[in-house]
């Protein structure tokens, strides 16, 4: 009974000194097949020196070809319209007769405001001799004064009611002339809206024609306020228009001081002669507009600058790991963006699609840098 106690004792060490074993071993054979932890990935990026150089930016948008002036001829007096002289697309030059209103009733109002006038007149005159009389008879003492007084009175009226009647007779002249329209500027008729026998009223107004100048046009763009100061009055533009082979050059004559809240864009204007009148108004125009050369600036690639949330970045490399910088954009070019504020010249930004995916502080391996020629 002790030796088998002894023999059960002794593989019950064995077994017990066989777990420690195994248990203290467990950790060391754990260490060496857990998997080593990762390092800090890294991306491969293109890089670009910022230099300084000089930019030509140009300015794209679509705009339209309007009329410069464009004016609704109404009637100024009222009245049957008794003939329209134009048609839609007749061209007509100042001073031209567009409709006549029926002059019968002015023809009548201008004969009763000169007879009137003829009528003070010879009223005036008659109070004037009959004060000549008066005052021969006062130096003789026959005449009180109170009825040379009542006659000087009487004159000063004569006179006024004179004047009274030739500014009904000019009135009247007036009158009368306004029932021929005549055509303010060499225009082309964009819209016939009245025909003989139409009553024309005043109020509201009658309009029987649509003129719009088109021996100058006019092209408006609206600009980004992202692009805010780059355009100015003088800048040279080329415009674009479908069916026409050759680009017309035109200049920059207007440009908006407000930003539409709607649409986050200021308004440009062009002036475009057309005198062979081969443009029509309300065409599509696609209008590039050169801004003035900037030069010795700070330059980035423009393919080196990421905008979001308003605001516009580039990467540098700092330590090996992208670091994002607000910049603040001058001129714009197709290829360059000019630095106002940011980054210096000789840091290294961090180009291409990389940008759009970076995060800030991550670490970076540059597998080409250049320092890019400044290009127009």
């Amino acid at each position: 009974m002790t030796r088998m106690t002894w023999t059960s004792w002794r593989t019950c060490a064995a077994v017990v000194l066989a777990g420690l074993a195994l248990a203290c071993g467990a950790p060391h054979e754990q260490a060496q097949t857990a998997p080593v932890a990762a390092a800090d990935p890294s991306i491969e990026v293109e890089t670009a020196v910022v230099s300084r150089g000089a930019i030509q930016p140009r300015v794209a948008a679509p705009g339209s070809l309007v009329a410069r002036r464009q004016s609704e001829i109404g009637a100024e007096v009222q009245g049957r319209i008794e003939r329209v002289f134009v048609n839609v697309g007749d061209r007509v030059a100042a001073g031209d007769p567009l409709f006549q209103i029926d002059r019968s009733s002015y023809e009548a109002q201008l004969a009763q405001a000169r007879a009137g006038a003829d009528l003070a007149k010879a009223e005036r005159m008659q109070v004037e001799s009959d004060l000549e009389r008066a005052l021969a008879l006062r130096r003789k003492d026959v005449m009180a004064e109170q009825q040379v007084e009542k006659l000087r009175t009487g004159l000063e009226v004569a006179r006024a009611h004179e004047r009274q009647a030739a500014q009904a007779v000019e009135l009247a002249s007036l009158a009368l002339g306004r029932t021929l329209a005549r055509a303010p500027y060499a225009a082309s008729v964009a819209q016939r809206l009245a025909d003989e026998g139409t009553t024309a009223r005043t109020a509201p107004q009658t309009v029987v024609v649509v003129l719009q100048e088109v021996s100058l046009l006019e092209a408006r763009v609206a600009i980004p306020e992202s692009q805010l100061h780059l355009v100015q009055i003088g800048d040279h533009a080329t415009l674009r228009v479908q069916g026409l082979a050759d680009p017309i050059d035109a200049q920059v004559t207007s440009v908006s001081d407000a930003v539409d809240p709607a649409t986050r864009t200021y308004l440009v204007k062009m002036a475009v002669p057309n005198p062979d009148h081969a443009l029509k108004s309300g065409v599509f125009v696609h209008v590039e507009i050169t801004p003035r050369r900037a030069s010795e600036v700070v330059l980035v690639p423009r393919r080196a600058v990421r905008s979001e949330d308003g605001e516009s970045r580039v990467f540098v490399i700092r330590d090996g790991r992208a670091v994002p910088v607000t910049v603040r954009l001058g001129l714009v070019s197709e290829s360059s963006a000019q630095i106002v504020s940011g980054v210096s010249v000789g840091e290294e930004v961090i180009v291409g699609e990389a940008i759009s995916s970076l995060a800030a502080g991550q670490r970076v391996r540059v597998v080409r840098a250049e320092r890019p020629e400044a290009r127009s």
